[in-house]
């Protein structure tokens, strides 16, 4: 069988996950860095793009969850994902009970940088 071929990380990057897009290509997840300030979505948006990121998804927030759970706190960390049914609020994953809850953009909570490329 075979295996994905897993991209070089930079010291302090961990591998999250690698899927097959529609064109048939890995994209490959690692995430960057973690912000443990807590500051409203568009300021952790941001941070993220500040240091080459972007917020992680749902998806990469419950790959966290199941396998990497000692690189965030029991806290809630913004995701990128808007709620589609109010546009003044988005998605975080809540880390002590692994919830996935909605809070108004201006709350201020923690964030997690992702890194997305195909190779």
């Amino acid at each position: 069988m075979q295996q994905i071929q897993l991209p070089p990380l930079a010291d302090g990057q961990t591998y999250l996950h690698g899927r097959i897009n529609k064109h048939g290509d890995v994209e490959h997840t690692v995430l960057v860095a973690v912000n443990d300030e807590r500051l409203p979505r568009d300021l952790q948006r941001e941070w993220a793009k500040s240091i080459g990121g972007v917020l992680y998804n749902r998806i990469d927030a419950l790959v966290i969850y199941n396998e990497h759970l000692d690189l965030v706190k029991p806290e809630a960390y913004w995701t990128d994902d808007d709620v589609e049914w109010d546009p003044a609020f988005a998605w975080c994953q809540y880390y002590y009970y692994g919830r996935q809850i909605i809070s108004h953009k201006s709350a201020a909570l923690r964030a997690v940088a992702v890194s997305r490329f195909t190779i």
